[in-house]
């Protein structure tokens, strides 16, 4: 099956007519309905199983929704409301147009098709657009919100959005300033009453099964429950190439928070690429974290390059990313064993559009995520300035 964008697009009058903008779709539905001629769909099914609200900070990120969505539609067939925003614009102006997306199954078989609204908001309009979305969202069906900016509650836009939202989607791996975003993430989570997906923690997930995977090896949990070091190395990110990236303190902040561990008030420190942490259990036992940046390898903005769990005694539990092959390697050395590699698994990555779709999947509360964001803040806190 393939998605396809139905190329007409009707432009409505300036300002966002709710009323307006579902007759033009109700014709739109009605064209679509038509017999496209031998061989072709006989008829559509107009489907949306949620609304997905996405704030774009830009108009140039227009073109990069609509190639996203095309893998969300195809997967949830939805009502789309993209605002594109233009905040720096002098010029107050809402304009809305709209348009279908339709999954393309065998030839002859109805077509399933979701819809989208387009709204372009430019000047000081764009901390009141929440009031020309609202009348837009179908009732009865969940309502997500992709924001594809930096999240802060003092935005008046994110905040009205957000409280319309059951979940709200961000991507870590966009902070532009990593140690301000992350902490600012925390205080957004503290409350909780927001639901949040990170679409950067969905990237985690292969790494955290595999360190997750030791503690399923019997002979392997004594040596666990020594481990005395925590060690992520990553690429440092492209923006901000001095500070830790976002992936590698929530990869941190899960592991610390699993193992019952939290941040000692002294004795952390970063410089030269590299971050130390003391951390103490309640039964007093004490591990030292470290994260330390490589070399920077275009293409891996950001990205862990290898997790490493040791004992003082040399027992050691890894995974790295062999980058230019595309696997995951997991290893494990005990009891004065040499290194034996367990397993290589392909490390297939997948578009940021399916990533997206993914976390469509979701609507509770991820507080192993929470738990692992305000730990590393804790942690961060430590060393930021």
């Amino acid at each position: 099956m393939e998605t396809q964008a139905n190329t007409t697009q009707v432009s409505v009058a300036k300002g966002v007519d709710a009323t307006k903008l579902e007759k033009e779709l109700t014709a739109m539905w009605s064209g679509l309905s038509e017999s496209k001629g031998e061989g072709q769909s006989a008829g559509v099914v107009r489907a949306c199983v949620l609304n997905l609200i996405v704030y774009a900070a830009s108009k140039e990120e227009r073109a990069e929704v609509d190639e996203l969505l095309e893998a969300v539609i195809g997967r949830h067939p939805c009502r789309a409301i993209v605002l594109c925003a233009d905040r720096a614009s002098e010029e107050s102006r809402l304009d809305a147009f709209v348009s279908t997306r339709c999954k393309m199954s065998a030839p002859g078989a109805k077509q399933i098709c979701g819809e989208q609204v387009t709204i372009e908001a430019d000047g000081p309009v764009v901390d009141s657009a929440s009031t020309a979305v609202a009348p837009l969202l179908v009732p009865d069906v969940p309502v997500f919100l992709w924001w594809k900016d930096i999240p802060d509650y003092e935005d008046k836009l994110f905040s009205r959005l957000s409280e319309m939202a059951d979940r709200v989607i961000i991507d870590s791996a966009s902070f532009d300033r990593p140690h301000k975003d992350f902490l600012r993430l925390a205080e957004i989570l503290k409350g909780g009453g927001l639901r949040l997906s990170d679409i950067n923690w969905g990237r985690l997930t292969s790494w955290r099964s595999l360190v997750a995977s030791f503690w399923d090896v019997a002979d392997y949990r004594a040596s666990l429950e020594r481990i005395e070091k925590v060690r992520v190395e990553y690429d440092p990110p492209d923006i901000s190439h001095d500070e830790i990236a976002p992936k590698a303190m929530l990869a941190l902040g899960w592991i610390a928070s699993c193992l019952g561990l939290d941040v000692e008030a002294e004795g952390s420190t970063l410089g030269d690429g590299v971050a130390r942490f003391r951390l103490r259990g309640k039964d007093g036992r004490e591990v030292e974290a470290e994260l330390s940046a490589t070399d920077d390898v275009a293409g891996r903005d950001g990205m862990i390059t290898s997790l490493t769990l040791s004992t003082a005694v040399g027992d050691e539990f890894y995974v790295a990313l062999r980058w230019n092959e595309g696997k995951l390697e997991t290893g494990a050395r005990t009891g004065g064993e040499g290194q034996t590699v367990t397993r290589v698994l392909n490390y297939g990555s997948r578009t940021e559009g399916e990533r997206l779709s993914c976390e469509l999947d979701i609507l509770s509360r991820d507080e192993i995520y929470e738990r692992a964001v305000a730990l590393a803040a804790r942690m961060l806190a430590t060393v930021a300035k």
